[in-house]
């Protein structure tokens, strides 16, 4: 068996054992997770594709018990998650999960479509609390006909969902920084 396929094994008997057990779906409130960047070294294809597996699994379970789904997506200094967490981030995005992109230490780069949340320099779980009351407040985002192809009005729907979504985390933001 190939090194890949055993890590994907594994993760996929870590996960279910650690999955929490719940009986029906908590269609009442919004299901947030917080994810930090699988580590990445040039040329380790034992941790190919590890992050994507990691972030679709977690959005899956959330999305099993929750009416909306959201995830703080802690990257690296540029807010980018590696081995392939990136890849899965851009698809939830457009299935309907809200996502907060935050860096270490750093702003995370701004996207090239502008569908992702910037977490600014809020620590993980205060953009998870402000993307809980955001869900729950407003719901989840729209979610498009083709992930991998979405059209321009999909995007500007995506977008103005998210508006108030941003607005919170500014103003959470500038809370912080006048508090420091």
């Amino acid at each position: 068996m190939s090194a890949p396929a055993v890590l994907r094994s594994l993760l996929l008997g870590a996960a279910l054992f650690a999955a929490p057990v719940l009986s029906a779906r908590d269609t009442a409130k919004a299901g947030v997770a917080v994810l930090h960047s699988a580590e990445w070294n040039a040329g380790d294809t034992v941790r190919d594709g590890a992050g994507e597996f990691a972030v679709f699994l977690r959005a899956a379970q959330l999305q099993r018990h929750h009416a909306a789904a959201g995830l703080v997506a802690v990257g690296d200094r540029n807010g980018i998650l590696r081995s392939g967490g990136e890849r899965a981030l851009r698809r939830l995005v457009f299935s309907g999960v809200a996502i907060v992109k935050l860096a270490a230490g750093n702003e995370p780069m701004a996207g090239d479509l502008e569908v992702f949340l910037n977490g600014g320099r809020l620590p993980a779980e205060q953009a998870a609390t402000v993307l809980t009351q955001c869900l729950e407040r407003h719901g989840p985002p729209p979610g498009v006909a083709d992930p991998e192809k979405p059209t321009s009005a999909e995007i500007a729907k995506i977008r103005a969902h998210l508006r108030p979504f941003q607005a919170a985390l500014a103003v959470a933001g500038a809370e912080r920084v006048a508090s420091l």
